[in-house]
């Protein structure tokens, strides 16, 4: 569907939930959501309803450790907002989860012209939210001078994509979109990034915190499955490594967390 509105903000909402359910009335209850809900699009895959086949073939196939079924699910609802998004003539997409929490009143639609005035790099990744969590905590970069809703603003180097996790509030532009398409090709973990810039070393990510989330480590035992994936990503990719890359890097980052910044908690 072209945008008929003239705005060039496309909104979306990553949820499998039904329209008359709890959460997704406790979602919309807040303020920020409130007034543009109306203007989210909602999109969801249940991974547990894709067939036996084509689960295999994007979760399984090819892949020490599969994608569990809502790791998938979650990952084909963010791809397949990307598309629609690429179908639109929005310049930007701002897409959230259905367990974003606000943490003051903030007008969604300021972002049409808030973000151009970041002067960001094309073809860039906005996380409003879980820099701030500890599972991002040794993530590090330079702080713009410019701000967002009064939040400071990360540029992360390249060598901590891999340790920014959460996708449950971003913006992305049009190019980050087509990269994210790329890049899904073969379905990664919706918040996978160590490998992205192998696609377009161009591409860059900021971090921000404006919307809170709960932990995963706090949340059900079922859901709290996809940090005990990464805890096996992380181990299965440094016995990939060779003793003297591990070395190599490892003078790096130590060299780059006395020189860059972390985002305050």
């Amino acid at each position: 569907m072209r945008n008929i509105s003239g705005s060039s903000l496309k909104k979306y909402l990553i949820s499998i939930e039904r329209e008359d359910s709890p959460r997704l009335a406790t979602f919309f209850s807040q303020q920020t959501f409130q007034k543009s809900q109306a203007d989210f699009k909602k999109i969801g895959v249940r991974g547990a309803d894709l067939p036996t086949a084509e689960y295999f073939k994007l979760a399984v196939a090819g892949k020490k450790k599969p994608l569990s079924p809502a790791e998938l699910g979650c990952t084909l609802s963010h791809v397949n907002a990307f598309k629609d998004f690429l179908e639109s003539d929005e310049q930007y997409a701002c897409i959230f989860e259905d367990d974003a929490i606000c943490t003051s009143d903030f007008d969604l639609d300021s972002l049409e012209s808030e973000i151009p005035k970041l002067n960001l790099n094309p073809c860039f990744f906005l996380s409003m939210g879980g820099i701030q969590l500890k599972s991002s905590n040794k993530v590090r970069g330079i702080f713009l001078k410019q701000k967002l809703n009064n939040s400071v603003i990360l540029k992360i180097h390249p060598i901590y994509f891999g340790r920014l996790f959460y996708t449950y509030a971003y913006v992305i532009d049009r190019k980050m979109a087509e990269l994210l398409l790329r890049y899904h090709e073969v379905p990664k973990g919706c918040d996978h990034w160590s490998q992205i810039r192998e696609y377009d070393e161009k591409c860059q990510f900021y971090a921000t915190f404006l919307f809170d989330h709960p932990e995963l480590g706090e949340l059900s035992k079922g859901q709290s499955y996809i940090e005990q994936e990464r805890a096996l990503l992380k181990k299965e990719q440094r016995s990939k490594k060779s003793i003297f890359y591990r070395w190599k890097l490892s003078i790096l980052k130590r060299f780059l967390n006395l020189t860059l910044k972390q985002y305050p908690k």
